[in-house]
Formats: structure tokens, C-alpha cells, sequence
């Protein structure tokens, strides 16, 4: 049974290997192409990153540039807005300014305007060491008031610049500076007509002085120098410059606007930097120098809006696409810092590759179920059909089985009456009628019998060696006995040839041809031309007189249940199975059979024996 079963089921198996192995070839495809998909979109993204990236690197850059002459101007002059800057020197912050007026209440500046107001500058001079700086400073101070309620101008220009030449020689303490200079400005503003180019020298740029030294403002010391000064000191120099600056028409409104903007905002770096980096508090930054470094105050948001306006512009990303950048709680190095696409497009080309492949998979699927439901539907088909099989040989084996018998019986019982009735008047020839159908119906319930037996495989081939001239001998006597047909013999070259095999299938090989060659013959006597020939391999040729068969047909007479008929014969008997059942007898017997030659003259039959 599973001899029968094992070709199907092992071409069932190779198919659904084979398939499997397709199925799962597509679904590598599927998967490269989905993989390589993702890798072209990421790849598209990075490269757009990599872009934005690159373009506010060179903003922020670009934007300290902008920057660095404002840095400069800055520096040098503290009337200027520097809160949009940064600047360190030898490790020192420089830009913003974080100057701050002390908090304790000692106000030695109103103390001394207070004095200079009530007592004057020589009343103070005297009360000083004689020779001190100080004292110098308010003699000159003294002096140059009294040219100037005299009315003579050459004094007052002389004084003047003796007291000018010695605030460029000698540097006193910024509270006695500042304040003494304030007063004798007011003094001078007050009493006099003091030339607006002169005094918005000292209130504001200041000058050079007649030493080579600078002598700088009072408004420009007063911001430079502010943690010099207690808070309420430092408000009441501020009010009385602003009010001084008034009276002389000088500007003063960025004065002003530095002194109550307070102090800047600290930055803490650390030295040295490596790199430029971006800082959480908005400062972009880049080292100047070992201790060193410069930077401006950038909005890291807006600058990736106008780089994503660019790229727009450019084609590069669509209306919807959006860019972010990487900002840490710590200072970030601006070769690491990261720049994020935000896309829409992409997103949408990504899902679509993976709904794509979703669905090839699921098509896959599908496929590899119906190919395992169209596998079991033909197992079971299969089944179905060699069960059916299965019974059918069985049924044919017992209703063959049951048939020998009686047909025993009918034949028995024929050849008695033939004795006893044989030759009398009325019997005629009806008992050797009985005797040959009942002959030829045991022949074809053998027939039946052995095809069953091959068919199912159980057949125990006893092989030993067969004579052949004895064989054809035998088989052609017993056919001959079976028909009223006269079968003339005539062999060539069986005299001592003999074949190993079966000799009851050997018989029933033979006795097939025979009977074929009897049954389908509108000639009598029936001409048997049996030759044998060795080289080897055994041949041995059987031809009749018969009608012949079709060129078409040589091959379908020999398969199962096929029967030809011929014009010009009358039906017979037959089942179909005798060249079927001589074909399995010589396949089992490692040989073969053919039909050689064949028209209407007759036909050959070749027959080939391997070598013991």
C-alpha cells in the first residue's frame, strides 16, 4: 500500500517543498525591498538633517561675525548696550558687564559733594596732608573757580588745564574722582559759559589727555567703576550727571538706559574651550585664545525657522516639513549638535512601504494556506482513491476466489455428461461448448486474480530457470485443448534457452499471447512463430497471423482494461487485462515488453530477459 502511495505523496512533497521555498524566496524580495526602502527614505533624511545641520552652523557663525564689531565697540565703551554680547579676557567676563553698586550705607560721595557745596575746595584742601594728590587736586579746583568769578579768561583756560593735566597724571580713588569732578562741572555749568565741546568731553567721550593718558567722562566712569560705589551714592551721581548733561545738551539718554538696565547676567564657562558650542541660555560661543572667548546671543528656534525657509525656497522641503534642533540643559558642541526633520512626506512614503509589505505578506499567506488546503484535499482525494482501489481489489479477489470454484464444479460436471451423453443423438456438441466457456472464464478469473496480486504487490516471485521450448510447448498444447481453434506452432532457436523467473507467471505471460493470438484471428489454423535469440540479455520474439493492431494503439493495448475491436471479428469474451498483466510480469522480472512489428498480416511481440 505504501509503494502505491509513496510516488503521490513524495511529488505532493516536493511541490509543497518547492512552493514553500518560493513563498519564502518572494517574502526575502519583499523584505529587501521594504529594508531598502526605509534605508533610501532614512538615508533622504539624514542627508536633509546633515543640510540643516551645516546651514545653522554657518548662521550662528555668521551671526558672531555680525556680532564681533559690536563686541569691540562694546568693550571700549560702556555706554553701550551689551546684553546681546559675550566677552572673556584672561578668563575674566568682560561682556555683559556685571558691575554692581555695593549695598552698605556709608555714601561718601553725597558726604563729599555735601562738603565741597558747604565749605568749598581750598577749605578742603586745607583740612587735607599738605602735597597729597588729593590735596593738589582741590587746590586746582579752588583755582581754577577763583579765575573764573575773576572774569579773566586766560586764567580760567590756564587753571582749567592744569587741573586736566593733573586728573591725567594722577589717579585717585574713583569716589573722589568722579565726585569731584561732577562738582566742578556743576560749578562750571553754573558760573560760566563753558563750551559744549569741551563739556561733553568730560561728561561723556572724554579726552586726551596733554601726558599721552586718556581722561575719561564721568558718565563712562561712573558705569565702568560701579562697584566702587555704595547704591544710594551710586543713584545720586547718576541723577545729578543725567540732570549736568541737561543743562549742557549732551546725550545721555543711553547713560541712562545702561544704569537702570543693572548689571549683566553671568556666564559660566570653562576654560579652554574646545570647540564653539550652544548654550541652553541662548549664547553661541567661540573660543578667542587659551582663556578666551567670544559669542553673541542667538535664538537657536528662529535661526532654524529662516534655515527652513531657505531649504523651502531651495525645494528641499515641503510647506508642511518642519525642522528642530537638539538643546541640552549643558552646553552642547556645535559638532554635535543635531538638527531634526519633521516630515510629513516621509512619514506617509514610510507608512505606505510598510503597509505595501504588510500586504505581500498577507498575500503570501493566503497563498501558503491554500497551497497546504489544496495539499490536504489531494492527500485525502488521494486516500479516498486508494481506499477505493483497495476495496476494489478486494472485492475483485473474493468474487475471483469464490468463481474458481463452482467453475471447478461446472467443468467436472461438463466432462461427465460429455462421457456419458457424448455421441449420442441430441446432446451434440453442448458439453464441449460447457467444458471450453467454462475454460476460458477460469482463464479470465486468473486473469483477474493475478493482476490483483501485482497490482497490490504480493506476488513472491519464486524465480528458478524456465526452458522455454517446454514452457511454449505446454502453453500451446493447453490453449489449444481450451479453443476450437487448430494452433499451428512453429519455434526458432528455444532449444536449450531457458529464462530465470516465476514459471506459473511465465506460464501466464505466455498463455496471454497465445489466447490474444487465438481470440483476435479471423484465419484458422492460428500460425505461432516463437524465436529466441542470446546475447546477453534473453530475446524472445512471438508472432501470429492475426488482424494486427493500429500504430496508434501499440502502446494503450497495454494498459489496464483495454480492449480493441476489430471489424470484421465477432465479440468475444475478455477483461481486458492480458497484455496489461504480461507488461507487470515482465516488469517484475526486470525485463520488458513491446509490440515489434504489427499489421494485417499479424503482429510480434518482443520480449526481453536480462542476463542471470
Amino acid at each position: 500500500m505504501w509503494r502505491k502511495r509513496f510516488p503521490t505523496l513524495a511529488a505532493m512533497g516536493i511541490g509543497l517543498a518547492v512552493l514553500t521555498a518560493g513563498l519564502l524566496f518572494l517574502h526575502g524580495i519583499f523584505l529587501r525591498e521594504r529594508e531598502g526602502g526605509r534605508r533610501t527614505l532614512e538615508a533622504q533624511r539624514r542627508a536633509l538633517e546633515q543640510y540643516a545641520r551645516q546651514a545653522l552652523t554657518d548662521s550662528l557663525r555668521r551671526a558672531l561675525e555680525e556680532a564681533s564689531p559690536r563686541i569691540e565697540q562694546a568693550e571700549a565703551n560702556p555706554l553701550m548696550a551689551d546684553t546681546e554680547v559675550l566677552l572673556f579676557r584672561a578668563g575674566h567676563q568682560r561682556l555683559p558687564r556685571t558691575a554692581a553698586p555695593r549695598g552698605d550705607d556709608r555714601r561718601p560721595a553725597q558726604a563729599l559733594h555735601a562738603a565741597l557745596e558747604a565749605q568749598g575746595p581750598l577749605a578742603l584742601a586745607a583740612q587735607e596732608e599738605p602735597g597729597s594728590p588729593w590735596a593738589e587736586r582741590l587746590l586746582l579746583m579752588g583755582h581754577f573757580l577763583e579765575a573764573q568769578r575773576a572774569g579773566g579768561r586766560p586764567a580760567v583756560e590756564r587753571t582749567f588745564r592744569e587741573w586736566l593735566a593733573h586728573r591725567s597724571s594722577f589717579v585717585l580713588p574713583v569716589v573722589k574722582e568722579t565726585t569731584g569732578a561732577l562738582w566742578l562741572l556743576e560749578r562750571f555749568q553754573a558760573e560760566g559759559q563753558p563750551e559744549p565741546t569741551l563739556m561733553h568731553a568730560l561728561l561723556r567721550d572724554g579726552l586726551q589727555g596733554l601726558s599721552g593718558s586718556r581722561i575719561e567722562g564721568v558718565q563712562r566712569i561712573l558705569l565702568e567703576r560701579q562697584e566702587a560705589f555704595e547704591r544710594s551714592d551710586f543713584a545720586f551721581l547718576r541723577e545729578r550727571i543725567a540732570r549736568l548733561a541737561e543743562l549742557t545738551h549732551v546725550a545721555a539718554a543711553d547713560f541712562n538706559a545702561r544704569a537702570e538696565a543693572g548689571p549683566g547676567a553671568r556666564v559660566a564657562l570653562v576654560f579652554p574651550l574646545e570647540e564653539p558650542q550652544l548654550r541652553a541660555d541662548g549664547w553661541y560661543v567661540e573660543p578667542s585664545g587659551p582663556e578666551g572667548a567670544r559669542g553673541v546671543r542667538v535664538s537657536a528656534t528662529g535661526l532654524v525657522e529662516t534655515v527652513r525657509q531657505e531649504m523651502r525656497e531651495r525645494g528641499l522641503l515641503e510647506e508642511d516639513d518642519g525642522l528642530t534642533v537638539s538643546q541640552a540643559d549643558t552646553p552642547t558642541p556645535v559638532s554635535l549638535l543635531a538638527v531634526f526633520l519633521e516630515s510629513p512626506r516621509l512619514a506617509t512614503a514610510a507608512g505606505a512601504l510598510e503597509s505595501g509589505y504588510r500586504l505581500k505578506a498577507l498575500l503570501l499567506g493566503w497563498s501558503g494556506a491554500l497551497a497546504l488546503a489544496l495539499v490536504g484535499l489531494a492527500v485525502l482525494a488521494h486516500e479516498r482513491k486508494v481506499r477505493f482501489l483497495a476495496l476494489r481489489s478486494e472485492f475483485i479477489s473474493t468474487v475471483s476466489h469464490e468463481l474458481r470454484t463452482p467453475l471447478s464444479a461446472i467443468r467436472v460436471m461438463a466432462e461427465t455428461l460429455e462421457r456419458r451423453v457424448g455421441g449420442t443423438p441430441g446432446a451434440g456438441s453442448y458439453p464441449s461448448r460447457i467444458i471450453s466457456e467454462a475454460d476460458a472464464l477460469s482463464l479470465l478469473v486468473e486473469n483477474i486474480l493475478t493482476y490483483n496480486r501485482l497490482e497490490r504487490g504480493r506476488w513472491e516471485a519464486q524465480r528458478e530457470q524456465v526452458p522455454l521450448e517446454t514452457l511454449i510447448q505446454r502453453v500451446v498444447e493447453d490453449t489449444g485443448a481450451q479453443n476450437t481453434t487448430a494452433v499451428a506452432l512453429k519455434t526458432d532457436g528455444l532449444t536449450g534457452v531457458s529464462v530465470a523467473g516465476d514459471p506459473e507467471l511465465l506460464r501466464m505471460l505466455f498463455s496471454n499471447l497465445v489466447s490474444n493470438a487465438c481470440r483476435y484471428t479471423a484465419r484458422s489454423p492460428v500460425a505461432l512463430h516463437v524465436e529466441a535469440r542470446q546475447g546477453g540479455a534473453t530475446v524472445v520474439r512471438v508472432g501470429d497471423n492475426g488482424v494486427g493492431i493500429p500504430l496508434e494503439s501499440w502502446e494503450t493495448v497495454f494498459e489496464d482494461f483495454r480492449r480493441l475491436r476489430q471489424e470484421g471479428l465477432p465479440a468475444r469474451g475478455g477483461s481486458g487485462l492480458g497484455l496489461a498483466i504480461c507488461r507487470r510480469i515482465m516488469s517484475l522480472h526486470g525485463g520488458s515488453l513491446r509490440i515489434a512489428a504489427s499489421s494485417p498480416e499479424g503482429t510480434t511481440f518482443e520480449l526481453t530477459f536480462p542476463s542471470a
